[in-house]
């Protein structure tokens, strides 16, 4: 078992930020206790104590798995850089770092399958329900003007 603490400061500047990152990490590991304490001071936060194991993977799924290491072919990778500047733009917009938006083997996946519809993108590994229902309009969008 391993052990993670994590900070949520409860201010608009970094509330948000700090939320995507946890629950990026509560996505990406199993989760065995988690507890939480407010602490005060100059700067109020909660303080998030994560017992986890890394996530048993699945050996069947039905989703499209890509090695991001692949060479991508030159109609990929222009996919894939028009999905990186669309991607920055969000993360500015939200005031997030880009990898909580996707992560580049994300970015990889979606250029290689390039999905048309959203039952398209959930058939993408690693795009769970929450990002496709948040940012699925737009990624097809940038698939469509590619």
């Amino acid at each position: 078992m391993k052990v993670k603490v994590l900070k949520i400061r409860i201010s608009d500047q970094f509330q948000n930020m700090d939320e995507a990152i946890l629950n990026d990490y509560l996505e990406r590991y199993d989760i065995v206790d988690l507890n939480t304490q407010l602490v005060q001071g100059d700067i109020n936060f909660w303080s998030v104590f994560i017992n986890y194991e890394e996530k048993q993977i699945k050996p069947t799924s039905s989703k499209t798995n890509v090695n991001p290491d692949e060479q991508l072919s030159e109609e990929e990778t222009i996919i894939y850089d028009k999905l990186k500047n669309w991607r920055a733009e969000k993360a500015k917009e939200s005031q997030l770092p880009p990898y909580i938006i996707f992560h580049n083997a994300h970015l990889v996946a979606i250029a290689k399958h390039k999905p048309s519809n959203f039952e398209d993108l959930e058939n993408v590994k690693g795009l769970g329900k929450a990002k496709i229902e948040k940012y699925g309009v737009e990624i097809i969008e940038v698939l469509e003007n590619a």
